[in-house]
C-alpha cells in the first residue's frame, strides 16, 4: 500500500471512529455532517469524497463495529466449530457492555424507525456469516447432523443474538447476565442438533447458565 492510500485509509478509520462516538452521544438520526467534520478534523466536501454522503458513513461506522466484533472472535479463537460458534458469542457478550452507549443508541434506532437503512440487515448479515462458518465445520467434523441447513441455522442463532442484545438494551438483562443470555440461548438452540463432544459441550454450557437466562426482568424500555 502507497503513502496517499494508507493516509486515505488512516483518514477514513479516524473519521469511522469518530462516528461511532458522535452514535453513541447524541444518537444516529442526530449525527450531523458539520459536527462529524469539526470532531474528525477534515471538511464537509472530504466527507462526501471520502463516503458519499451522511448515511453511507454511519453505515460504513455500523459495519465496521460488526466487522471488529468478528474480527476480535477470530483472534480469541483459532478453533473451529462449536469453538468458533462460542468464541463469537463470547465475545459479543463482552464487548457489548463495554460500548454500551453506542450499542444501546443502535439498539434504540433499530427499534423505534421501522426503515432503520439497512442497519439491522448488516449487523445480522455479519453475524450469520460467521456463525455459518462454525456450523458448516462441525458438520464437517460430524459434531452437527448431517440434514441440518448451516445457512438457515446460522440466520436463526444470529436473530436470537439480536434479541437478546435488544432485551440487554432495554435493561430486561444486566450487564453481568447478558453472557449467561447468551450462550445458553445458543446452548439450548444448538443442544438437540449437535452430535458427539459437540452435543456434551452444550449440555454443560446450558446446565452452566439456565440460572442466568431466567433473570430476565420486566421491560421498562430503552436506558
Amino acid at each position: 500500500m502507497d503513502l496517499v492510500t494508507r493516509q486515505r485509509e488512516e483518514r477514513k478509520q479516524r473519521i469511522l471512529a469518530e462516528a461511532r462516538r458522535l452514535i453513541a452521544q447524541r444518537g444516529y438520526e442526530a449525527v450531523t455532517m458539520r459536527k462529524l467534520a469539526e470532531k474528525s478534523l477534515v471538511s464537509v466536501p472530504t466527507l462526501y469524497n471520502l463516503f458519499g454522503g451522511k448515511n453511507k458513513i454511519l453505515l460504513a461506522a455500523v459495519e465496521s463495529y460488526f466487522g471488529n466484533l468478528v474480527g476480535e472472535a477470530k483472534r480469541a479463537s483459532a478453533q473451529t466449530g462449536l469453538a468458533r460458534v462460542i468464541g463469537l458469542a463470547e465475545v459479543l457478550s463482552r464487548e457489548t457492555p463495554r460500548h454500551a452507549a453506542y450499542a444501546r443508541s443502535l439498539m434504540s434506532f433499530f427499534g423505534s424507525v421501522s426503515d432503520a437503512g439497512g442497519l439491522h440487515e448488516i449487523a445480522a448479515d455479519r453475524l450469520t456469516a460467521e456463525i455459518r462458518v462454525g456450523l458448516e465445520q462441525m458438520q464437517r467434523q460430524r459434531q452437527l447432523a448431517a440434514w441440518v441447513d448451516p445457512g438457515a441455522l446460522a440466520a436463526r442463532l444470529a436473530s436470537l443474538l439480536s434479541i437478546t442484545t435488544f432485551e440487554w438494551a432495554r435493561n430486561r438483562i444486566s450487564d453481568a447476565g447478558l453472557r449467561g443470555a447468551i450462550l445458553y440461548g445458543i446452548g439450548a438452540m444448538l443442544l438437540g442438533l449437535a452430535r458427539g463432544t459437540a452435543a456434551a459441550e452444550l449440555d454443560r454450557i446450558v446446565r452452566e447458565h439456565q440460572a442466568a437466562a431466567s433473570e430476565v426482568r420486566p421491560s421498562d424500555g430503552f436506558a
